[in-house]
């Protein structure tokens, strides 16, 4: 056993070990202050708002511990599980905070379950190699040391457009479009959806910035023709008492209402998604179209079949119609006309429970469905 006394002996005639003795004790000294001002700034930070979730004593009892263990699993930073199961020792059925591994095991997912372990640290978004695999990890849109609350996307970077470096997130459609927008590695079934809300397009649902149609009679109490929306007032947990975010649900893709895309039956429930902004008793009581009963009620026509729910490159009202069951008419067209508002004429054939119906202009210059003239058009 070495003494100090011993050690101080040694130095006085050995200078190179005195100089190495020297330097440990610096780093020890700065080793001892920086844990006291992590300590005084976590007690501090405790008591105050906006406190990140995970620095806050009154949830996390044993602060920095209660993640980081020892040496940790090799390839994390002193993590004491795999990246891909590090969160859910809490966020589980089993855990002591709200129970996303769950949500994440419902029938429409981000497939965090499967896919995390492709996430690299550091990594760029959107993807910019075509052969990086697509992915979904709890750190795309979580920054575990700032994330609070009620702003649980705190500290990630969001989307700054096609070529543009990323920036420090403002919007929640920001981190939505580091992956769903240009990435390089989109599926063949995945679509650049910023195109969708473009605000140059003819029509788009209010993400980026306010509508352009000033007539939406059908608007709820709560929302105004200049509100703004976001993607996760569509997107997310179908249980209302539930943790919030689009980590699951029961709807596809990862809606929080149900929604019929197909021919059926109206109800609140078959179009509950777009009766959550829209007033049932205005749609189907056609103050904004003034065929829309006819359509959804007589006709059992989904909303799907006439509108996008994000936009439209082409038309306004959200217009885009669903190619499988709209078709161009005998004359070839294709094509929503605006002209009296609320009253559009459509040159177009369309499938309707077994019966095919044209729309067009006679030669009279006439609105007819299948040479049925509409009087009141």
């Amino acid at each position: 056993m070495i003494h100090f006394g011993d050690l101080v002996a040694v130095t006085q005639e050995r200078p190179a070990e005195r100089f190495a003795l020297d330097r440990a004790y610096l780093l020890l000294i700065s080793l001892i202050c920086f844990s006291w001002t992590c300590c005084f700034w976590l007690a501090a930070s405790s008591s105050s708002a906006g406190v990140p979730t995970h620095l806050d004593k009154t949830k996390v009892k044993m602060e920095c511990s209660e993640c980081h263990k020892g040496h940790g699993k090799r390839g994390t930073t002193m993590l004491a599980k795999t990246k891909d199961e590090f969160c859910f020792q809490c966020h589980s059925m089993s855990g002591k905070a709200s129970d996303i591994y769950s949500q994440l095991s419902k029938r429409s997912n981000h497939r965090i379950l499967e896919t995390s372990r492709y996430h690299v640290p550091g990594e760029q978004l959107p993807a910019k190699d075509v052969a990086a695999p697509r992915h979904a990890s709890c750190y795309d849109c979580h920054n575990v040391h700032k994330s609070e609350k009620d702003a649980q996307l705190k500290g990630i970077r969001g989307y700054a457009g096609k070529g543009a470096k990323p920036r420090k997130m403002t919007k929640e459609y920001e981190v939505c479009y580091n992956c769903h927008a240009d990435s390089a590695n989109l599926g063949s079934d995945e679509l650049d959806v910023s195109r969708d809300f473009d605000p140059a397009n003819p029509s788009y649902h209010p993400i980026e910035t306010y509508g352009r149609n000033s007539f939406v009679p059908s608007l709820r109490r709560e929302y105004r023709k200049s509100s703004l929306i976001d993607c996760s007032d569509c997107h997310g947990n179908d249980d209302p008492s539930g943790p919030k975010g689009p980590h699951g649900s029961i709807y596809e893709p990862i809606l929080r209402y149900h929604y019929v895309r197909t021919q059926g039956a109206e109800s609140p429930r078959a179009y509950e998604l777009c009766y959550a902004c829209h007033e049932r008793r205005s749609i189907i009581g056609d103050e904004s179209f003034k065929a829309h009963k006819v359509h959804i009620v007589y006709r059992q026509i989904s909303c799907a079949q006439c509108h996008d729910a994000h936009g439209s490159k082409y038309e306004p009202a959200l217009i885009n119609f669903d190619r499988a069951a709209v078709f161009p008419n005998s004359l070839g067209e294709l094509i929503m006309l605006p002209t009296v508002q609320g009253r559009p004429r459509c040159a177009l054939s369309c499938h309707v429970n077994g019966v095919m119906y044209e729309h067009k202009l006679n030669r009279n210059l006439v609105y007819t469905v299948n040479g049925r003239i509409l009087s009141e058009w």
